[in-house]
């Protein structure tokens, strides 16, 4: 049997009383991050990501996790880690892992002999303005779509697009409009908002007019999780195919470099923060020239040299 997942003092006994929680610096962050990813209960953090689906256990064994009564196995962190919407490198993937580690080797005097030589002291940089916006806007205006509501909304382009154009403004809708605005024919639309109304993305205001559960929030997609890959390309293939028939390009820019790869790592994650600042300039009111804005951020390795 694993060390990790055996209570201080148990052999076999009742997990009750202050003894019982053992693994505290991992458990600790873990709920910090679950936290400011917008997770505010274990309840939703477990069953909003796919449940039994998704993480290699039961919600029981992760109450006891959450609780720092056990300790997870090394081998499930990609599924914390895409549950908590993070990559490694990402802000707080240092401390949830420092703490694992921390209560892995169970005492301060074993982490300052094995796991302290290994750590570059490095000053940390304040958090800037944006980041700390970001970051209300990750704990508070995110909407994380469970893995049945992400399948229907990606299920057609008509869906897809009448999420969205729901999510992105306050007011209310009608098929007709909507299929005006889109391009595309009105049945399709009736069955789209059908569908988002029956997983609850969607509802119906009266007279034949739909507007979002979450209008104004910022929807996440459960596109890293197990079997949902395939979701976030045909994603894509929405916004290809719209892009073709309605949209221009605002602004491009590409560079060469050689560098380590290691390096482009650290850098992608410098990348991506100023890409999630995009939604810093949200608006949920038509503006003289507003729209739906696809921005994309891509490091690509093309030749080892």
């Amino acid at each position: 049997m694993d060390f990790r997942h055996i209570p201080v003092g148990s052999t076999g006994a009742a997990e009750s009383g202050k003894a019982a929680v053992r693994f505290g610096a991992f458990a600790r962050q873990l709920v910090k991050l679950r936290q400011e990813a917008g997770f505010p209960s274990a309840y939703q953090f477990y069953h909003r990501n796919g449940g039994r689906r998704h993480f290699p256990f039961t919600y029981v064994h992760y109450l006891r996790i959450d609780k720092g009564i056990r300790l997870p196995k090394p081998h499930w962190m990609p599924c914390f880690l895409s549950g908590l919407r993070l990559t490694p490198g990402e802000g707080g993937c240092r401390e949830l892992f420092l703490g694992y580690l921390r209560d892995l080797v169970l005492t301060e005097e074993a982490f300052a002999l094995i796991v302290a030589p290994l750590l570059e002291q490095q000053a940390r940089p304040e958090a800037s303005i944006a980041q700390e916006a970001l970051r209300w806007i990750k704990t508070e205006h995110a909407v994380h779509l469970t893995p049945e509501q992400f399948k229907a909304q990606t299920s057609t382009d008509a869906a897809y697009w009448c999420a969205e154009l729901l999510v992105n403004d306050r007011g209310t809708w009608s098929a007709a409009e909507l299929a005006n605005l889109l391009g595309l024919e009105a049945a399709p639309i009736r069955a789209a908002l059908k569908k988002l109304k029956d997983v609850g993305i969607a509802r119906e205001v009266g007279e034949g007019r739909y507007a979002s559960r979450h209008e104004g929030k910022v929807y996440t997609y459960p596109g890293r999780l197990k079997g949902l890959a395939a979701y976030l390309d045909q994603v894509e293939g929405f916004w290809d195919k719209m892009y073709a028939k309605r949209g221009k390009e605002t602004g491009t820019r590409v560079e060469l470099v050689r560098a380590d790869e290691s390096a482009m790592r650290r850098y992608f994650q410098v990348l991506a923060q100023t890409l999630d600042s995009a939604n810093l300039y949200s608006r949920t009111t038509k503006g003289d020239d507003s729209g739906l804005f696809v921005i994309e951020a891509s490091v690509k390795k093309v030749l080892p040299f």
